[in-house]
């Protein structure tokens, strides 16, 4: 009983905060790509901004960013963002994360 009470503790530690707290699921719309590496300067960019815990990418047009809680991302800043890494800006939504869910998957970038 003590090993796994220890365990199970172990494993909390271990997990991500994003995983026990709750942040924002955004979904910024954009051009269908041709390939995942298309968006390497966007993701490099994105992963730069305090507060980003993950990024994916599904190349049907859409970039997925989560935040940590109380980190916001704004519409204008990242029109100008992908505008000026030659994609289109075609909308973006957020969706508030619950404490202890974890963002469904999409397509991942698979930059090595």
């Amino acid at each position: 009983m003590l090993k796994q009470l220890i365990l199970t503790m172990l494993l909390l530690l271990l997990l991500p905060g994003s995983l026990l707290a709750g942040g924002t699921l955004y979904k910024i719309y954009t051009n269908r790509m041709d390939c995942d590496y298309c968006a390497y300067d966007v993701e490099e960019k994105i992963r730069k901004i305090k507060g980003v815990v993950d990024f994916e990418v599904d190349i049907d047009g859409v970039f997925l960013v989560t935040t940590a809680e109380g980190v916001k991302l704004g519409k204008p800043a990242m029109k100008k963002l992908l505008l000026d890494n030659g994609f289109d800006y075609k909308g973006m939504t957020a969706q508030p994360l619950t404490k202890g869910k974890k963002q469904s998957k999409h397509i991942k970038s698979k930059r090595k």
